[in-house]
């Protein structure tokens, strides 16, 4: 029983099928240009007996070019909408639509002009004091473009597929219910073994460092490094009087607030101006400074700036081509203007330098195994094990030989296995296990989570449904598209 458990146990993963709905109000966008067909120059696509038209695809696009862009904080462009592909999204969510309006159509599901009519007056966007306005649905329409035919054709494909969707929501049953609880709750009972390594015990010949450092040499390279001409100007040698510091303050004295969002007077500001005022002043003479180096009445200090190792930021220094001068380079205490003179890179270190970071490694492959070596030797018996008890996927807490970290690995691991037995391995340790008993449903737990559970099993099962039949009817409708990109 626990073996057949093991090999059928499955997470199920919920997925959310979106149907388009045209929003009141959306502005219209440009979208890309296409060449039609001339007898379909008024379509982009025939789905069945449904025609798609230019004017759908571009309220479609429009829809979700106003989606995403609001996403993006308003900072959408059109290449980066080409770059999402939002036309094709589009054009295919109406032939998503297409196909279940054929459906719809062979099995004589219609929307009746009442039910437009209670759609339209059930729209916020065509009140005026709280009831449908006929003026008001005008003014609206002519502000999105759109047309009293074109719009309540909208309301009429919507009101369709609506009814389609109710026939496809199918109440979850008690056993569907209760399976997905199943695959998601169900508890193993375990006894478990940590195994330990101490790398102190772990012998490593110079012959077996210089062989491993041999077969990997090319993971241990130098670091990067830039060979400049610098010039700096700390902003504590610059100086300041009492004026300066009192005219600065009062142009910004917006900068200067307390805890309290209040300005701060300017004797309390005093030591931040200061800051504010010097650093400024850096930069200016930093300036000069470089203008100086470039023409070479100045003569700038060697040094070597090392990856990582600096707080100067590298990536402005591999952009800059060798011979060239960097105007500004900010400092954590003032400015740097500077020519780069080389760029040194990284190259396979020898092995004095690299036998450290060599050793370390094959220290950490030799315990791992070690580690594994002695977890296999003890599955067999499992002598002087601790009882968990049940514990699903959710008990990290239960496993306190581990940090929670290394239960959530562990656990992910043990309930996506298929093994009764095994072992999991860390840096530098080993956890061996044994289910000795599963438990697939616990009614108590299962009556607290049972409301949940039960909704996601319904979006679940109509999720599928609504795949299945898509699929069907892609291949019952011929679907034809007219334009070229």
């Amino acid at each position: 029983m626990i073996s057949w458990m093991q090999k059928h146990r499955k997470y199920l993963v919920v997925t959310i099928w979106i149907s388009t709905i045209a929003f009141v109000g959306a502005g219209f966008v440009g979208w890309g240009a296409y060449s039609y067909n001339q007898d379909k120059k008024n379509s982009v696509a025939t789905v069945g007996n449904k025609e798609i038209t230019v004017k759908e695809l571009q309220s479609a696009y429009s829809n979700l070019y106003n989606y995403y862009n609001q996403m993006l904080g308003g900072q959408l462009t059109q290449e980066k909408a080409k770059e999402l592909r939002l036309e094709d999204i589009a054009l295919n969510q109406l032939i998503q639509e297409a196909l279940l309006l054929n459906y719809a159509s062979d099995h004589g599901i219609i929307a009746l002009d009442e039910e437009i009519v209670s759609k339209l007056h059930s729209i916020d966007s065509f009140k005026e004091n709280g009831r449908f306005s006929k003026e008001r649905y005008f003014q609206v329409l002519k502000s999105i473009r759109s047309d009293a035919r074109s719009f309540e054709k909208g309301i009429e494909k919507e009101i369709i597929i609506e009814k389609l969707n109710s026939l496809l929501n199918l109440p979850a049953t008690s056993l569907e219910t209760k399976m997905l609880y199943s695959s998601a709750y169900m508890e193993d009972k375990l006894k478990v073994k940590t195994l330990s390594i101490d790398s102190k015990d772990i012998n490593i010949t110079d012959e077996e460092l210089k062989k491993f450092w041999q077969e990997h040499k090319d993971s241990y390279l130098s670091k990067r490094s830039y060979e400049i001409e610098a010039i700096r100007v700390n902003s504590d040698e610059i100086e300041v009087n009492d004026e300066s510091l009192k005219e600065y303050y009062d142009e910004h004295k917006g900068l200067f607030k307390g805890e309290d969002d209040k300005i701060l007077p300017f004797e309390k500001a005093k030591e931040k101006v200061a800051q504010r005022l010097k650093k400024k002043k850096a930069k200016t003479a930093i300036l000069k400074k470089y203008l100086a180096l470039k023409s070479g009445k100045l003569k700038g200090k060697t040094e070597m700036i090392v990856e990582g190792e600096s707080e100067i930021e590298t990536q402005k220094l591999h952009k800059t081509p060798i011979g060239s001068y960097i105007k500004t380079i900010e400092l954590k205490d003032g400015y740097m203007t500077a020519k780069l003179v080389a760029i040194n890179n990284p190259k396979p270190l020898d092995f004095e330098k690299a036998k450290t970071m060599a050793k370390a490694d094959l220290t950490t492959l030799k315990i791992k195994e070690e580690l594994k070596q002695k977890a296999k030797n003890e599955l067999s018996s499992l002598k002087n094990a601790k009882e968990i008890g049940f514990i699903n996927k959710d008990d990290v807490d239960k496993l306190d030989m581990l940090d929670k970290n290394e239960s959530t690995r562990f656990l992910n691991y043990l309930f996506t296995s298929t093994q009764k037995t095994g072992y999991y391995l860390f840096d530098k340790k080993a956890l061996v296990y044994e289910i000795t008993d599963q438990k697939l449903f616990d009614e108590e737990k299962f009556k607290e989570k049972e409301a949940d559970i039960k909704k996601s099993a319904q979006m679940l099962k109509k999720s599928r449904i609504e795949d299945e039949l898509i699929k069907t009817l892609q291949k019952k409708y011929k679907i034809e598209k007219h334009f070229k990109g």
